[in-house]
């Protein structure tokens, strides 16, 4: 049985979103000469945020 394209949208919107969560993530070092401290921060923050909103769109905002 083929699952409701709804559900498989949300999957692979999902899975995106936190493909950008982890490249965003990995980014955060303690010193790095490219990267400033602040875009750091907001790219760690940032990481936290995007985990969040896949969460949600999996759970089609029900929680």
């Amino acid at each position: 049985m083929i699952p409701h394209t709804g559900w498989l949208r949300r999957q692979l919107e999902s899975a995106l979103i936190l493909l950008a969560a982890w490249i965003l993530g990995g980014r955060n070092v303690t010193r790095s000469g490219v990267v400033s401290r602040r875009d750091n921060n907001e790219m760690f923050e940032m990481d936290g945020d995007l985990r969040a909103i896949a969460r949600r769109i999996r759970n089609q905002y029900s929680k």
